[in-house]
């Protein structure tokens, strides 16, 4: 009786393990892109533009740039 309440005990601690561990690696591509001329950076998991957009006006006080921190650490231009 007693074995057979640890057996099941551990079958289910087993499966548990089994299921968290295939959670676990279901972890999502994020790709960053720059965009070109001017360098903006962004996050997606997938490609985020499909085809190249030219862009024909300089952006706002063109040569003035900003600190960003998020996606990863540049220089940024006002929007």
């Amino acid at each position: 009786m007693h074995t057979e309440i640890i057996f099941l005990l551990l079958l289910v601690v087993i499966l548990g393990c089994i299921c968290m561990e295939k959670k676990i690696k279901n972890v999502e591509n994020w790709e960053m892109y720059k965009q070109k001329p001017l360098g903006y950076i962004k996050t997606g998991s997938n490609n985020l533009s499909f085809y190249e957009r030219p862009r024909y006006r300089k952006p706002y006080r063109y040569p003035f740039t900003y600190d960003q921190s998020y996606p990863t650490p540049h220089k940024s231009h006002l929007p």
